[in-house]
């Protein structure tokens, strides 16, 4: 009787496997962003999603025209449309010198962090030395930038990447990148 209850539960837990997946990857996609999220349940369609995803991201850079200085705004905008293509590539760190031709640190400095501070994205330090207190041990100058919300990473991508991911090609050269942002 035990051995046949340890293959039933296996079998259940292996039978719900796929649904996880599934549901994950649909995740990647949606995102959390809420008016994007409702119309998945109710319509389940992947392009209307990439539509209201698509308004947010343009919402998003005209609130670096509104709310951000004037003198830093095309440097939050450049550093912005870069994180996509950053996260792709195995970086240790986000560089700099990768946003534009010349890019030095100090003159974004104030740019990642108005990112942050705007919610759009999460900043992860590098840590110096693994060890308690961890605020303490952080290099300031060595950080990641990731995508508040995974959904709007896979919208910023070309739309032939998109459908690759959709339909389960190449998902090895983004996998690190998104499971990297979503955690």
């Amino acid at each position: 009787f035990v051995e046949l209850l340890k293959n039933r539960d296996y079998d259940m837990i292996t039978g719900f496997k796929q649904t996880y997946i599934d549901a994950l990857k649909n995740y990647y996609f949606i995102g959390g962003m809420p008016e994007a999220v409702q119309s998945f349940a109710e319509n389940k369609d992947f392009n209307e999603v990439r539509e209201i995803q698509k308004r947010i991201l343009a919402a998003y850079e005209q609130d670096f025209s509104k709310h951000a200085p004037n003198e830093i705004v095309p440097r939050i905008r450049m550093l912005w449309n870069s994180i996509p293509s950053q996260l792709a590539r195995e970086n240790k760190k986000f560089q700099i010198s990768k946003v534009a031709s010349g890019a030095r640190f100090r003159d974004y400095r104030g740019c990642a962090e108005w990112l942050v501070d705007a919610g759009m994205v999460n900043i992860c330090y590098c840590m110096e030395f693994p060890e308690l207190p961890l605020g303490g041990n952080y290099d300031p100058d060595t950080f990641k930038l990731y995508f508040a919300d995974t959904g709007l990473l896979v919208s910023m991508l070309d739309d032939e990447s998109q459908e690759d991911l959709r339909a389960n090609k190449n998902l090895g050269v983004y996998k690190g990148a998104l499971y990297e942002n979503m955690v």
